[in-house]
């Protein structure tokens, strides 16, 4: 049976005030490293815990707070309009409406957006846009591919004063009236935690998509490996996953997209 990780004892050290090394943070008041769990694959995390009887690390749920880094959504204007389907039948003229919506990605913390990208995930497809270097970016989509709730993703590279780049993704769960009302909205980063771990059994099984179509792990692989030009996302905070596959019984979520 596979286990499964959790943090048994948070800490209070502020995960934003930590020295970036390679795959985590440094913290020095425990003077030690701090692994960020939430880009490691399954076994990259088997690797790191058979390394050591004592590791830290850092998970990150949906749930806001103050001190972590957060990127501003603000939607200007959620523009409605009629476009006409490329595969109309002679006898019919079938309509779809879409939706565009004009934003900009902004920082809470005032550090340079070196680059950025928005998008609307959806199982069988994604819709993204990319920010410019001011965070202003235009979001187009079919009407149909709005939920109740909609999951958005952002990944983005900033730049602090040391003009070091930090780059790094987030997801939020916005319901329909919120993602296409013209106040401005924040998506948090999330809630960031950090401690010791330990292992626990019964961890539900990850789900693996292509296209919208559920494959196995294996397939997955042999097919995110012959097609790199393939969209790649992975989740793994648990109220996301189940919002985007409707399952109860799940753990973490990985998606490609051929086009």
């Amino acid at each position: 049976m596979k286990e499964k990780i959790k943090i048994s004892s948070p800490c209070s050290q502020d995960w934003g005030n930590m020295e970036q090394v390679t795959g985590g943070r440094f913290c020095d008041t425990c003077e030690k490293k701090v692994w960020d769990f939430d880009h490691l694959s399954n076994a990259e995390i088997d690797e790191v815990l058979k390394s050591s009887h004592s590791v830290c690390g850092k998970k990150t749920l949906l749930k806001p707070t103050f001190s972590s880094v957060f990127l501003a959504l603000t939607l200007t204007s959620a523009i409605y309009v009629n476009a006409q389907s490329e595969h109309k039948s002679p006898t019919e003229n079938i309509c779809q409406k879409s939706i565009t919506i004009n934003g900009k990605l902004t920082s809470s913390k005032n550090v340079k957006l070196a680059s950025g990208e928005i998008s609307l995930v959806t199982l069988d497809k994604i819709y993204h846009a990319k920010a410019d270097e001011a965070g202003n970016f235009t979001l187009s989509f079919p009407e149909k591919a709005l939920t109740e709730h909609n999951i958005i993703r952002i990944d983005y590279t900033t730049i602090d004063s040391s003009n070091r780049e930090f780059t790094d993704s987030n997801s939020s769960i916005l319901k329909t009236n919120e993602l296409l009302g013209k106040q401005n909205f924040e998506i948090e980063r999330g809630y960031v935690t950090i401690g010791g771990l330990y292992i626990s059994d019964h961890q539900p099984p990850d789900y693996y998509f292509l296209d919208g179509k559920q494959i196995g792990k294996r397939k997955f692989e042999k097919i995110k490996k012959e097609h790199p030009d393939y969209k790649y996302l992975a989740f793994y905070d648990e109220v996301i996953v189940k919002k985007l596959t409707r399952k109860s019984f799940i753990e973490n979520l990985y998606l490609l997209y051929s086009k």
